[in-house]
């Protein structure tokens, strides 16, 4: 089966990119995406398809999925849930002039021989793993930083790593276009209107009932989940400018058509309202 082009829908104000997920199941899909992926599996047993191999997984266990890397997790417990943190990264976008720092060629050569992943050593675990709890916990200036340190770290084992499969993908596949991304790359130029599902299930000539199964396979979120994303995130870039006079007006500016929706919609994306998201990020600024 082709494995499906997933699309990640990472803010295109980071570098980097920290998603935990607490799920009944992995995303089930074989699936690959232009974003290597750094995911350490805290609770769930299963196995992971990659390319041509198959591989046991466990609490605790750490893999780097390289770019454009076919894989699914599969859980082995029906009705049970899965916990992990991803980091995802491109050295193709916010991070692709590490190629131009002599201080980071290094950690972009160390990728670039990690095309087809690998899994962290049982030894080296207890580290990689203290530093991705420090990385999901950091964030802006210190988040990027303490990637650097953990891609150091794991560059300095890298005569232990062995490669997770034996394949990798033509440049010519790699590089073909893909209905989805033209779809998420509209909805990024025009989230701040009123698109409806209907709209967007005709520019990828489909009904609206294949489109949301399309859709969902493809980005492993709803249509409306993907829209609400991209609109939170302006909210958030609009709300630490500091430049409107009020919280309602951000959230129209943002693409919101009421202001309880979109209070709603921040507190169930980022935990928290947008007033505490204020106060939260002028202290951070001003601390």
């Amino acid at each position: 089966m082709k494995p499906v082009q997933f699309k990640v829908p990472a803010p295109q104000d980071r570098s980097i990119y920290i998603q935990e997920d607490v799920l009944d199941k992995f995303y089930p899909y074989m699936h690959r995406h232009e974003e290597y992926q750094l995911i350490w599996i805290k609770e769930g047993i299963g196995q992971l398809f990659v390319d041509d191999n198959v591989h046991d997984f466990q609490p605790g266990d750490i893999f780097l999925l390289g770019a454009n890397q076919a894989h699914v997790f599969k859980s082995f417990i029906a009705g049970g849930f899965v916990r992990s943190v991803s980091c995802f990264f491109s050295t193709n976008g916010a991070l692709s002039p590490m190629s131009m720092m002599p201080e980071l060629r290094n950690l972009l050569d160390f990728l670039n021989k990690c095309q087809r992943g690998f899994k962290v050593p049982t030894k080296h675990l207890p580290q990689v793993s203290y530093l991705i709890e420090i990385l999901q916990k950091s964030d802006f200036l210190d988040q990027l930083v303490n990637f650097f340190y953990l891609l150091k770290s794991l560059s300095k084992v890298f005569a232990e790593l062995e490669p997770l499969s034996g394949v990798q993908s033509p440049k010519n596949e790699l590089t073909k276009p893909f209905r989805i991304e033209k779809l998420c790359k509209f909805l990024e130029e025009h989230f701040k209107e009123d698109i409806s599902l209907d709209e967007i299930a005709e520019k990828a000539n489909l009904t609206p009932h294949a489109f949301c199964r399309y859709f969902k396979n493809c980005t492993g979120k709803t249509f409306v989940a993907y829209l609400n994303e991209l609109r939170i995130r302006e909210a958030c870039k609009l709300l630490g400018l500091g430049r409107h006079d009020s919280i309602s007006l951000i959230a129209y500016d943002a693409g919101f058509n009421s202001i309880t929706n979109f209070n709603r919609v921040f507190r169930n994306i980022l935990g928290i309202s947008p007033k505490i998201y204020v106060r939260n990020y002028r202290n951070y600024l001003y601390d």
